[in-house]
């Protein structure tokens, strides 16, 4: 079920009306997702839940930041209808027209150009950043703040600060050398290697590390060089490896050590990798 919001209050300006508008929700367990007519910027600043966008649901917490197209439908919601389980969440509407003028302070073909300008064309459904020091709650309380009081010349501050936000998102998304992406990269890689034995997937891992799965297969093959699926077969490939030479346990009991049933599979995958089959892997390491 979803709700069509087609309208919100306008700003106005001797000009005429600038789309844009400020709003702090507490989200409810019921809410149902709505489709918005608008580029949709929110902010999780206090509590956890779900984002419930299309048909996946991506835990939340304080400090993520999402930047949601037109057309998507979502909603935010609380882990439970429990009052002291509150999810509040500060969201931005804006129709990209207001930046007509500002497209040019972005990068030709970023992501951020083609999620505001080109939702359509755009492959990724909408972007996930972490806003880990509270440097875009404060940016984003003050909008608010210009928002209520509505003080002389606040729709250009407005506007500005839009700007201002959007264009530090993208020089976070390119800086790759982000401490904190370093890190995130570290854990991740450390979740799969302890759990590869499991039926893990992509949007398991992604969802445990609060990142879209998009973005964490993004992530993952600029650190890594290779996509999820490569690089968990390359471990359960290694580690089947090792019990082949540490013990003589028959090879379909290393197969289904390693995370893999089907033995069929296994056998053309460790060919694949190996370039001779497991028992001829075996046999040659016992010489």
């Amino acid at each position: 079920m979803f709700e069509k919001i087609e309208h919100m209050n306008e700003v106005s300006s001797d000009e005429g009306h600038i789309t844009i508008s400020l709003n702090s929700y507490e989200k409810a367990f019921t809410d149902v997702q709505q489709i918005l007519e608008f580029t949709s910027i929110s902010l999780v600043v206090e509590g956890s839940g779900h984002l419930h966008i299309e048909d996946q649901v991506i835990p939340v917490k304080h400090g993520d930041m999402f930047i949601i197209p037109s057309g998507i439908p979502h909603t935010y919601r609380p882990h439970s209808r429990r009052q002291d389980h509150a999810l509040v969440v500060y969201k931005c509407l804006f129709n990209a027209e207001i930046l007509r003028d500002w497209k040019a302070l972005l990068p030709v073909g970023s992501k951020m150009v083609e999620i505001v300008y080109k939702p359509d064309k755009c492959t990724d459904r909408w972007l996930h950043y972490e806003d880990r020091h509270n440097i875009f709650f404060e940016m984003v309380q003050k909008m608010y703040s210009e928002y209520l009081k509505r003080y002389t010349g606040y729709e250009a501050l407005l506007v500005s600060s839009l700007v201002q936000i959007l264009v530090m998102l993208q020089r976070a998304a390119m800086n790759s050398e982000n401490p904190t992406t370093i890190n995130k990269m570290e854990e991740i890689i450390q979740f799969i290697k302890c759990n590869s034995t499991q039926n893990i997937t992509v949007q398991e891992v992604a969802e445990n590390f609060y990142l879209s799965s998009s973005h964490f297969q993004r992530l993952f093959k600029r650190t890594t060089d290779s996509t999820f699926t490569q690089y968990l077969q390359n471990i359960r490939v290694q580690k089947s490896c090792e019990l082949l030479i540490s013990t003589d346990i028959p090879i379909y009991q290393v197969a289904n050590q390693v995370g893999y049933l089907d033995m069929k599979f296994f056998h053309a995958l460790f060919r694949k990798k190996m370039g001779i089959t497991p028992s001829q892997y075996r046999k040659n390491q016992s010489r």
